[in-house]
């Protein structure tokens, strides 16, 4: 088994980073061989809507075309068995490297006809996870978990299968005094000694775990 975890955050060291690199550790742990690749150290560009993909009984039907460093992950993707995608949430969404992936990825996959028929080679396991400043309440009042639970309807709708772990609350900075930053909750992320809970990481690995076995 193949796992691949695809990080969407410029920050190599952030949150999202060590969430996916606890997944990749679970999934190590029971013999798969993984690969993590940062999003920040391709150059390439989103969906052109050249709908190369779409064209019946061609050699790119199914393929993106756009010829550029995302495509080389895409042709490794096709040869994994889990996909791990992992991104910051940026004004209620995935940020925009992200964004741009996971259109590239998805689009030359996508069934019009919605019956899940489409053209990708295998069902694949897909984990989608996110993490974000706010708080849970947060995410529900600014319509953060509806965007991200339809994202994951999509991902299980076009590649086989998505679970969502999300993580709220997190700490930004190191040092929150040589910031702006007037939330109520600073004096308290501030102090906090363990920038991502135990529980978190332990969620993290038992992710990788479970995407392996199951």
């Amino acid at each position: 088994m193949k796992l691949i975890a695809v990080c969407g955050s410029a920050r190599k060291q952030g949150n999202t980073s060590k969430m996916l690199h606890q997944v990749i550790e679970g999934a190590k742990s029971i013999g798969a061989e993984t690969e993590f690749v940062n999003l920040f150290d391709l150059n390439y560009k989103g969906c052109t809507s050249c709908y190369a993909c779409k064209l019946k009984n061609s050699k790119s039907y199914g393929h993106c075309m756009q010829n550029d460093e995302l495509k080389p992950l895409l042709e490794r993707i096709e040869q994994s068995d889990v996909i791990v995608i992992g991104s910051p949430i940026y004004y209620g969404n995935l940020s925009g490297q992200m964004r741009s992936f996971t259109d590239r990825l998805l689009f030359q996959y996508l069934d019009y006809g919605a019956r899940g028929t489409g053209p990708k080679p295998k069902n694949f396991k897909t984990a989608l996870i996110t993490t974000m400043n706010g708080s849970d309440e947060d995410c529900i009042e600014r319509g953060v978990k509806d965007t991200l639970n339809i994202l994951t309807e999509i991902f299980s709708h076009t590649l086989g299968s998505c679970e969502l772990l999300n993580l709220t609350n997190t700490v930004m900075f190191d040092d929150y005094s040589k910031y702006v930053y007037e939330m109520p909750d600073i004096e308290e992320k501030s102090n906090r000694m363990e920038k991502i809970s135990t529980e978190n990481m332990k969620k993290a690995f038992d992710l990788g775990v479970r995407l392996i076995k199951s």
